[in-house]
């Protein structure tokens, strides 16, 4: 007997290689830290029962009250329109022929007025009588202040200036008709595919909310 027993082979046992050994681990060290954050949970859940259970009951109400207030936001956004007054200062420039003829001034007789002596000197050709010949002279004369000389005036003078300019421009312009309306009419329907599965489970207000309302105490 004692010669089979030292025969035998000794027993073997499984070896678990390191990577199964550190998964195994983790696994463990894993699963307790979900049961510890799971009772850190059920043990505030307890703590403030009657909160949470508020917090349940206003839920609904929470959420419904936001939709309906998102809904008409949107609504209005569409239907919007940008009041403004645009106070404009600026100098207007001007530039035009004016022409000035006998018509354009309205005066009893085209006439002007000499306010000094105008000396006035020209060739002349003298013609003697019975044949005596020509001569070829220069005349010089003054013509004194305040002579009225008949004129026939036909010009044009260009004119070249600028006005001051100072008034406010009224603006009122439909965010529809602007590159923002396809984008706010694209939002209103992504929020009515939004709103339509749930706002049968909610309590849906016939009025919608206004948060930009002071809140009454």
């Amino acid at each position: 007997m004692s010669s089979e027993t030292t025969s035998r082979p000794p027993k073997r046992y499984a070896r678990i290689a390191p990577l199964y050994k550190a998964m195994i681990w983790t696994s463990f060290i894993m699963n307790a830290v979900l049961l510890i954050v799971l009772g850190i949970v059920i043990g505030i859940l307890v703590m403030y029962q009657r909160q949470v259970a508020q917090l349940t009951e206003n839920l609904p109400a929470f959420a419904a009250n936001n939709l309906a207030e998102l809904q008409d936001v949107v609504d209005k956004l569409e239907s919007a329109t940008i009041v403004y007054t645009v106070p404009l200062s600026t100098r207007l420039p001007i530039e035009l022929d004016v022409p000035i003829n006998g018509e354009t001034i309205m005066t009893e007789r085209n006439v002007v007025t000499l306010t000094e002596p105008v000396s006035l000197q020209a060739p002349a050709q003298i013609a003697f009588p019975g044949g005596g010949g020509n001569l070829n002279a220069s005349v010089a004369i003054v013509l004194p202040a305040g002579l009225e000389l008949p004129v026939d005036l036909n010009m044009n003078v260009k004119l070249v200036t600028s006005i001051p300019v100072e008034l406010d421009v009224p603006v009122n312009i439909p965010l529809a008709q602007t590159e923002l309306g396809p984008q706010f009419t694209r939002l209103g329907a992504i929020v009515d595919r939004l709103v339509a599965p749930v706002a049968p489970l909610l309590p849906m207000p016939a009025t919608p909310p206004d948060s930009s309302q002071p809140r009454r105490e």
